[in-house]
């Protein structure tokens, strides 16, 4: 038995250490390589277990905004075995997660502690937090680069969209089927605009799409000039939902 994403996730850095794997495009510019995202992966993955004690099949309620840092969260849970449960309950998961500009709508929600992920583009810890939140920030850069993974089977659920249930195979091969309809390779390099909440694919592409030989993923966040980020970035493919 062995542990499907973060496999797929050491092999990539094995194969292309340097070479970045997701870059994204917002309010500043952030590349993360192969080995940068697995060593954040690492270090989250080694937060969730040694200071949020979450094991394999607890779940995750996450109100994650589009950014680098949903990446790196999907992939750190799945390394897991956890499940995200996306814009889930906040009683029914074990830590609910968000970005600064979803607080409020966590707390609605029920979430009385909720762990806010910093959006600076060096995932420096979040100054000014309200009362009760925890910075994930703070929490993660104490950890070690390294992680030992422990076995996943591939039928430990990982996604909750739109109230249904994906276990880690069923989300490799959806996004396996993605990439082969858009018929890419390990040298192209995928543009991806914001897409709509309800797009499983803009849950799929990002994180697993540099996993499955493919050359890299550009997420962009903004009224981008499209033509100009393609030449600047080498971009091949774009990607904007159905």
């Amino acid at each position: 038995m062995g542990n499907p994403v973060w496999e797929l996730l050491t092999q990539r850095r094995r194969d292309f250490g340097a070479t970045p794997a997701i870059t994204f495009i917002g309010a500043a510019r952030t590349e993360l390589s192969s080995t940068s995202l697995e060593n954040a992966v690492a270090k989250l993955a080694g937060a969730l277990r040694e200071e949020w004690s979450l094991e394999s099949g607890d779940r995750i309620a996450a109100y994650l905004p589009w950014h680098w840092q949903r990446v790196v969260w999907s992939l750190a849970a799945w390394s897991l075995g956890l499940t995200l449960d996306i814009e889930g309950a906040p009683a029914a998961s074990v830590i609910t997660v968000c970005g600064p500009d979803e607080i409020s709508k966590v707390i609605e929600a029920g979430c009385l502690e909720p762990v806010v992920v910093s959006l600076h583009p060096f995932g420096l810890p979040i100054v000014d937090l309200p009362s009760g939140c925890i910075d994930a920030a703070s929490v993660i850069q104490l950890q070690p680069d390294s992680f030992y993974s422990e076995p996943v089977p591939g039928n430990t659920p990982g996604l909750i969209h739109g109230g249904q249930e994906y276990c880690l195979s069923e989300l490799i091969k959806e996004a396996n089927l993605r990439i082969a309809a858009l018929g890419l390779a390990q040298s192209d390099r995928l543009l991806i605009s914001k897409p709509q909440d309800a797009d499983l694919a803009g849950w799929l592409l990002p994180p697993l799409a540099p996993l499955l030989e493919v050359g890299s993923v550009v997420l962009i966040d903004g009224p981008f000039d499209r033509s100009a980020v393609v030449a600047q970035e080498g971009v091949t493919t774009f990607w904007a939902g159905p």
